[in-house]
């Protein structure tokens, strides 16, 4: 897998992102110990910034002079946090980011009330930037997510997962978030209504190619890599693409492996091998390679058609090709 240096693309507006930084410190301020120490945990563990970053450069692109991005910046990366500590309490994670997660530290009472005050701290903020037309779109994604987890775990340990139900979840859990990212930042900066759509589906199309590559190193990349255990979807009971193209193509050899790791709950090392060979042997992982160029092509187009600040537009247009890097 290779490593990807987005800060350097993030560098227009590092000034702004280090705001959002100091927009998140004051959220998840607290009194309390017990919040002092959560949040203090999940600091620990923040990653790249993207989604505040792409709205940051979607408003800059767009040609906006605003404060308002900085808020609505760290009001998405809250919401993304607030679900992935959620998530790990729902899949029994333990690790995240090579770091232990909230849920394997402090338990799941704790990590479920945190996550759901980490919502509370994000909606409140929206409130206060009174932009409802931004309200509407966060209301919505923040449903889409939870339908998508819904979905998700309707579908656990089921070897009848569907292709619909995968991309739903994909759809739901991932893809809509970035999406709301770019059309908030562009209803943020008084774009029209087509160029919001345009660039809500640029958002879709890269939070497609992001979660396409994702599952793809699941399959591929090392447990340093992943900073969690290698192979976790399927540990966790969820059939992802390359999953579901290899027991269209080999389910005689595919299903016993399966249903052997969900039964006993671990992947022997010999599962894995013959997991890996199977995979290998009927290039399961083709389509959603070519899936997730197909996403990212699709981002790029987006781009092409709409004005905006120059420097910015190369950058954006250069973002979904650089997510795909990390397959390589």
């Amino acid at each position: 897998m290779s490593r990807i240096d987005l800060l350097r693309y993030f560098t227009p507006v590092a000034g702004k992102l280090s705001a959002v930084e100091d927009e998140l410190q004051l959220l998840l301020k607290s009194d309390l110990s017990v919040v002092k120490k959560l949040a203090e945990h999940v600091k620990a563990g923040q990653g790249k910034r993207l989604r505040p970053a792409l709205v940051l450069l979607t408003t800059k692109f767009c040609g906006a002079e605003t404060k308002e991005d900085v808020r609505f910046g760290a009001v998405f990366e809250l919401l993304h946090t607030a679900t992935l500590v959620h998530d790990d309490v729902i899949d029994h994670a333990t690790l995240r980011r090579s770091k232990p997660t909230l849920n394997s530290v402090w338990g799941n009472t704790l990590t479920v009330l945190f996550g759901d005050l980490l919502y509370l701290q994000a909606m409140s903020s929206a409130i206060r930037g009174r932009n409802w037309r931004i309200m509407e779109i966060l209301s919505d994604v923040t449903t889409r997510m939870i339908e998508g987890e819904l979905i998700q775990n309707d579908c656990l340990y089921n070897l009848g997962t569907t292709r619909k139900e995968y991309f739903e979840i994909q759809e739901r859990k991932t893809a809509l978030l970035f999406g709301g990212c770019t059309e908030g930042a562009a209803v943020l900066a008084g774009r029209p209504e087509a160029d919001c759509i345009a660039l809500r589906t640029f958002g879709l199309e890269v939070g497609r190619a992001f979660q396409l590559v994702d599952d793809l190193l699941d399959y591929t990349a090392t447990r340093e890599q992943l900073g969690k255990p290698v192979l976790s979807d399927l540990l966790e009971g969820k059939l992802t693409l390359p999953m579901l193209s290899l027991l269209e193509r080999a389910p005689k050899e595919t299903e016993p492996i399966i249903r052997r790791i969900w039964e006993t709950e671990k992947i022997s090392d010999q599962d894995e091998l013959q997991l890996r060979s199977l995979i290998s042997k009927n290039e399961a992982l083709s389509e959603l390679r070519d899936l997730a160029r197909q996403a990212s092509q699709k981002a790029t187009a987006c781009m092409v058609r709409l004005n905006g600040e120059t420097s910015i537009k190369k950058l954006l247009m250069d973002i979904p090709g650089i997510l795909l890097e990390r397959s390589k």
